[in-house]
C-alpha cells in the first residue's frame, strides 16, 4: 500500500495541492489522509476511485509502473530539486540580511552617541 500511497503524493505534489485540499475533497480528516499518503491505512476501493477522479486519472495507474508514473516520480525529483535549491537561496538572504541589520545597529549607535 505504501507504493499506492507515494504515487497518491506524487499526483498531490505535482498538482501543487496541499494534504488539506484532498481532505477536504475526501470529507476525512488531514491525518487521516496523511496515512493514506504513508501507507499506515491500508485504502479501500472506493475511496481509491475518488483519488483517481479527484486527479482525472485512471484507478489502475495506482497498481502500474507505467511511463505515466516514471514522468510523475522525475518531475516530483525536479521539484524537490528546485525547492532545495530555493530553500538554499532563502537561508543566503536570511543570513545577509541579519548581517545588514547588524551593521545598521551598530551604525545607528554610533551616531546617537
Amino acid at each position: 500500500m505504501k507504493d499506492i500511497g507515494n504515487k497518491i503524493r506524487m499526483l498531490r505534489v505535482n498538482s501543487s495541492k496541499k494534504q488539506r485540499h484532498l481532505a477536504e475533497a475526501l470529507g476525512i480528516s488531514i491525518p487521516a489522509y496523511s496515512k493514506i499518503e504513508t501507507g499506515i491505512t491500508d485504502i479501500n476501493t472506493a475511496r481509491l476511485i475518488e483519488i483517481a477522479n479527484y486527479f482525472n486519472v485512471r484507478p489502475a495507474l495506482f497498481f502500474e509502473d507505467t511511463e505515466e508514473t516514471k514522468k510523475i516520480e522525475e518531475e516530483r525529483r525536479l521539484c524537490d530539486a528546485q525547492l532545495r535549491k530555493m530553500e538554499t537561496v532563502v537561508t543566503e538572504l536570511q543570513e545577509k540580511l541579519i548581517v545588514t541589520l547588524q551593521e545598521n545597529n551598530l551604525l545607528y549607535k554610533k551616531v546617537a552617541n
